[in-house]
This record gives C-alpha cells, structure tokens and sequence, in this order.
C-alpha cells in the first residue's frame, strides 16, 4: 500500500502515539475514529497539533480535497452513509429557509475528514486490508456520492414544484 511521505510520518506519530498507551477507537456512531489518551481521555486532534508533549498526526490536505477519493480508496463506507444523511437533512433546511448550506457543509466536511483520516488510514493499514486503487477509488467515490445525494434531490424536486 503506497503512502506519501507525509502520511507516512502521520502514520508513525499515530503508531508512536500508541506505543505511549494512546489507542484509537472507532464507534458505530463516530463518523471518524477517535483518539483516547492513556488516562482514557478523549483527545481532540482538530487544529491541535500537540497534546501535552506527544505530537499529533496533523491534518491531511488531500483527504481534505479529496475525502470521497480515500474514503473509497480505504473502504470507509461509512464516510458516504453519514455525508448522505448530512446532505439530506440539509436539503430541508435550504427548502425551508431558503438558504444555502452546501458550500459550508462541503468544507465543513471536508474539514472533519481531513483530520480524521490519518486516523482512519492507521486503522486501515493494520487492518491488512487491500486498498482500491487510485483510478476506481475516483470513480466509486464519485458513484457513491451520487447515490448519497439522491435522497436529497428528492427532497429539493418535492419543495420546488
């Protein structure tokens, strides 16, 4: 599995992180991983880069661009389950108020996927999975963010007409 430089010194912070007493945790409500310190603490990993003394992974610009690319690339299934719901109640509130919400709600996003991938990607790697390739990944995730989105194009058509 190829990884950038800087993912790789991602990956390692996190595996250092760990060999610290860290651990990573995901739930089946957490739309990304989280990190618990050895006092069993939640860390927060956003726009942090140090907790205490130990470094944080950081953030990753291209997830940050690209979330529907790596969530794809990485199986991260769950990421195109909760950007469809996400995007699906939004459509009401842009219905009814007559506001837009996407280009707040993309960044946003793109935001929370940006610093949980490097999580996301860690626990990938040690699960011993194959990624999809970089090709297909765009395609999927394209396909995929379509059929998320479907929801709400039928609430946006029901509050036009």
């Amino acid at each position: 599995m190829a990884s950038s430089s800087e993912m790789k010194l991602r990956l390692d912070k996190i595996d250092s992180l760990v060999e610290k007493g860290y651990s990573v945790k995901t739930k089946d409500k957490n739309f990304i991983p989280i990190l618990i310190s050895p006092e069993g603490k939640f860390v927060n990993i956003f726009f942090k880069s140090k907790y205490g003394d130990d470094s944080l992974p950081g953030f990753s610009w291209i997830a940050f661009f690209f979330p529907f690319v790596f969530a794809a690339k990485i199986r991260n299934w769950k990421y195109f389950w909760v950007v469809g719901f996400i995007v699906f109640i939004l459509s009401f509130i842009e219905s009814i108020f007559n506001i837009d919400t996407s280009y707040a709600s993309s960044i946003g996003i793109s935001m929370v996927y940006g610093f949980g991938y490097p999580l996301q990607r860690w626990l990938f790697v040690k699960s011993n999975k194959e990624e999809i390739g970089t090709f297909k990944s765009v395609l999927l995730g394209l396909l995929l963010s379509l059929v998320a989105s479907l929801p709400s194009f039928i609430v946006y058509g029901i509050f036009s007409s």
